[in-house]
């Protein structure tokens, strides 16, 4: 057996919105959502099509960056609609009743991240190392490409490891959960962050009119934001089992049937997906942005979905909103940011964990931001 008790993660990098009237690229505050994305290429993409993970971020900020410790963050924007969830409990009677105390605590545990060579996923490296006790592993299209994720790795050997992973791949999923069944047996929590929006200039999308709409732009940011995320949870949610059978039957690479024996008397296991304000239907006022709105929407469904079916076996699922994130890359977007609501990334994350590890039972399936305030669906 190797190394168990990882975290693994996937490939992020940027993305963008083109505003303003006409097309034009210019930007006008009344077409931009509850967030902004910054715009970035990446050769470790196909077909040049900007591969994102989470929502505006990029973990290389410019000089005048904001600091965590210093930032302070407005109260969240009010939603149109009704959140049918409760909003998340910071201030429990008793922390060391949280599932999340036992699972950070525990030198085995499987934290598994799809988007983590940049922004949002690499910082899920950087938190989980120092909020946890458990492994890392980080999962990204091209890992050689991958610098500071490699860095990171090789500050960190007994406790990161990186992997290949393509959600647009079928084989590669089923590749790395095949790797993480035979050599780990376990995963603890998932967390689903990689996405594409699009620049609006290289791509179709994010599409400001119908008339804007390509299938294969459309196909490609459900298959990248919504099947990818449900087949990864799939393929991984057989790990995450924490109640009744103490085993499971899997199928490795090369196709012979194992039996995996779980972990005894380990905490409730939860997978996050990474959504999107934007992805409300009740709070969309403003339009546009098609392809991404419908595909974080079917996120959010599947994550409701999933959580009703997987409670039965001792998984929790959270659909979250990161919040409008700074990175180089966003500057041309930062002017039309209202004051305060431009998040440095360490924050962002940070404001998620907490949201993760203060998840009961009563809000699981929930939609929530940043601040653990429940979103309508």
């Amino acid at each position: 057996m190797r190394r168990r008790g990882l975290l693994i993660l996937r490939s992020c990098v940027g993305w963008g919105y083109r505003g303003g009237s006409g097309g034009s690229g210019a930007i006008n505050r009344q077409h931009i959502p509850a967030f902004i994305l910054p715009i970035i290429t990446h050769n470790d993409c196909k077909n040049n099509i900007s591969d994102v993970g989470g929502y505006a971020h990029c973990s290389i900020r410019p000089s005048s960056s904001l600091s965590s410790s210093s930032f302070e963050a407005p109260e969240p924007p009010s939603s149109q609609g009704q959140a049918v969830y409760p909003d998340i409990q910071f201030n429990h009677s008793s922390q060391d009743d949280l599932p999340s105390m036992k699972r950070n605590n525990d030198p085995e545990a499987v934290y598994v991240i799809n988007g983590s060579s940049r922004g949002i996923g690499l910082q899920f490296v950087k938190s989980l190392l120092e909020r946890t006790k458990g492994k890392v592993v980080a999962c990204c299209r091209t890992p050689t490409t991958a610098t500071e994720l490699n860095n990171i790795a090789a500050k960190h050997p007994n406790r990161v490891q990186i992997l290949p992973l393509d959600v647009e791949d079928q084989t590669s999923i089923d590749t790395l959960a095949s790797t993480i069944a035979t050599e780990y047996q376990r995963v603890d929590a998932l967390f689903n962050v990689a996405g594409i929006l699009g620049d609006g200039k290289t791509t179709p999308g994010p599409e400001r009119a119908i008339a804007n709409i390509e299938r294969d732009w459309l196909e490609k940011t459900l298959a990248v934001n919504t099947i990818g995320p449900i087949m990864l949870s799939k393929a991984l949610s057989p790990l995450m089992r924490t109640t009744g059978r103490r085993s499971i039957k899997f199928t490795d690479q090369e196709n012979n049937q194992l039996d995996i024996p779980l972990p005894k008397d380990r905490s409730t296991t939860i997978i996050v997906n990474l959504s999107a304000r934007v992805g409300s239907i009740s709070d969309n006022q403003l339009g546009g942005w098609y392809s991404y709105r419908l595909s974080k929407s079917a996120l959010n469904q599947a994550t409701r979905t999933m959580a009703l079916e997987l409670k039965r076996q001792g998984t929790f699922c959270l659909a979250l909103h990161p919040g409008t994130t700074q990175t180089d890359l966003s500057a041309p977007f930062q002017k039309n940011v209202q004051e305060g609501r431009l998040f440095p990334v360490d924050f962002t994350v940070d404001k998620l964990l907490s949201v993760v590890d203060s998840c009961t039972a009563e809000n699981n399936g929930g939609f929530y931001d940043w601040a653990g305030k429940a979103l309508p669906f």
